[in-house]
C-alpha cells in the first residue's frame, strides 16, 4: 500500500503540524515495513526531520519550486505526483487550510483543531470566506477525517456539518521530544546558551506567533506571581515568534511596562535534544491558549516529568484529566496562585509531575500509528 502525504510542512521552520507527521511517519515506518510512504514537498526538506523520515520505505519526492511558484504547489502540481506515483491513500496532515484540487484517490485530512472557527479569528471577511470554503471542501471530500480530541470532533460536526461517523478521534503520541542520552555535560551546556543555568524557570511553550496563545495571561500572572512570591525564577518562551504580525514587539512592550524584562528568556524553536533538557529542568510548564485541539507540548511536558498548569479550554481537560493544575484562560490571578502553589511546595509540584507521566504512558505515537494504519486499510480494501 502506498500513503503520499502532503510533506510542505517539514520545509519549514518547525510547527505543531511538521511535529504530528515526523513523528507520524517514523512511527508508520516501523510499525509496518512493508507500507511505502511518499513525503512530497514544494522544496528540500529541513534536515532536522531526518531522524523522523530516514527510513528505507519512506521516499521524498522533491519539486525545488522557486519561490514564486510555490502558493501553486497543492493545486498545480501535487495532483499530478499522486497519480504518476500510484498513491492508494492521500494524507493531508495539515488542517484544511490548503488549496483545493481532487486527489484521485482515497483522502485523509487531518483536522487539529477548529480555531479559526471557534475563536473568529481573521483579519478580514474575504480570509474568513478563503479559509472555511477550503475546510469545507476537504472536511466534506475526505474520505475520513482524524482529529486527536473529542472535542474537535463535537466541534467539525457542529460548525461544518460532518457526519460524526466519518470523524474518527486518534490522540497523538507523547513520548518524550528527544529519545537519545544526553550527559550532565550536555544538560549544562544547553541551560547556559539559554541563560537558564542555576536558575529557576517557568516554561510557557505556546509561543508568540498567534493571538490564540493568551500573552496578557501569562505576563500579567507571571508578574503578579513575582510580586508575592520574590525570587529570582525566569519565564521561558519557546516556539514559533511571529515579527511579521506586530505580536512579539507587543509583548516586548508589556514586558518592559510590567518591569519584568530581566526575568524572560524568549528561545524561539529549539532543537529536540534542548527542548527535552529545557522541559525537564523546568519547575512548571504553562499552557495559556484559548483554544487548543489536541495538546501537543502539554502533553511533551508530561512525558518529561515536569508538572503543568493549563486553562479549560479545547481538548486540555479531556487529555489531561485530573494530571494539571486547571485554570480560568482569563483569570491572572489564578495563574499566580497556581505557581505560587507549585513553586513553593515541592512535594504538590512533584505530585503533579507524577500524575502527569502517568497519564501520558496511555498515548503513544505507536498507538497512533496503530489505529491510522487501520483507517488506511479500511479505505483500500
Amino acid at each position: 500500500m502506498k500513503i503520499g502525504f502532503d510533506a510542505v510542512s517539514l520545509t519549514r521552520e518547525r510547527s505543531g503540524v511538521s511535529n504530528y507527521l515526523s513523528r507520524l511517519v517514523r512511527a508508520l515506518a516501523l510499525a509496518d515495513n512493508s507500507l511505502e510512504i511518499i513525503l512530497f514537498a514544494p522544496d528540500k526538506i529541513c534536515v532536522e526531520y531526518d531522524i523522523f523520515i530516514h527510513y528505507p520505505h519512506v521516499r521524498r519526492v522533491v519539486l525545488d519550486l522557486p519561490r514564486t511558484r510555490r502558493r501553486q504547489w497543492p493545486s498545480r502540481y501535487l495532483p499530478g505526483l499522486l497519480s504518476a506515483h500510484g498513491i492508494d491513500v492521500f494524507h493531508q496532515p495539515g488542517g484544511t487550510d490548503t488549496g483545493m484540487f481532487w486527489t484521485g484517490c482515497p483522502t485523509v485530512v487531518t483536522a487539529h483543531d477548529m480555531a479559526p472557527w471557534v475563536l473568529g479569528s481573521f483579519k478580514d471577511w474575504r480570509r474568513a470566506c478563503r479559509y472555511k470554503m477550503r475546510s469545507l471542501f476537504w472536511l466534506h471530500r475526505a474520505a475520513r477525517v482524524l482529529t486527536g480530541v473529542e472535542v474537535s470532533r463535537r466541534d467539525i460536526v457542529r460548525l461544518c456539518r460532518v457526519p460524526a461517523a466519518r470523524i474518527s478521534v486518534i490522540p497523538y503520541g507523547a513520548e518524550a521530544v528527544y529519545e537519545g542520552e544526553i550527559s550532565r555535560q550536555e544538560e549544562e551546556d544547553i541551560l547556559r546558551k539559554y541563560r537558564l543555568w542555576g536558575r529557576r524557570y517557568i516554561v510557557n511553550f505556546s509561543g508568540l506567533n498567534h493571538k490564540r496563545r493568551n500573552l496578557d495571561l501569562v505576563l500579567d500572572g507571571f508578574a503578579r506571581f513575582q510580586r508575592e512570591l520574590p525570587d529570582d525564577v525566569a519565564l521561558v518562551f519557546t516556539g514559533a515568534i511571529a515579527r511579521s504580525r506586530g505580536l512579539f514587539d507587543r509583548a516586548q512592550r508589556k514586558i518592559g511596562m510590567l518591569g519584568i524584562r530581566d526575568r524572560v528568556v524568549t528561545t524561539g524553536f529549539v532543537s529536540e535534544k534542548a527542548l527535552q533538557v529545557i522541559l525537564s529542568n523546568a519547575e512548571a510548564a504553562v499552557l495559556t491558549s484559548f483554544c487548543e485541539g489536541f495538546p501537543q507540548s502539554m502533553a511533551e511536558a508530561f512525558a518529561c516529568g515536569t508538572a503543568v498548569i493549563a486553562t479549560d479550554k479545547g481538548g486540555v481537560p479531556e487529555v489531561a484529566g485530573e494530571a494539571a493544575m486547571i485554570i480560568d484562560p482569563y483569570d491572572p490571578v489564578a495563574l499566580a496562585e497556581a505557581l505560587k502553589r507549585l513553586l513553593g511546595n515541592e512535594v504538590e509540584r512533584a505530585l503533579y509531575a507524577e500524575k502527569g507521566y502517568t497519564r501520558i504512558q496511555e498515548m503513544t505515537w505507536r498507538r497512533t500509528a496503530r489505529e491510522t494504519l487501520a483507517v488506511y486499510h479500511m479505505l483500500v480494501k
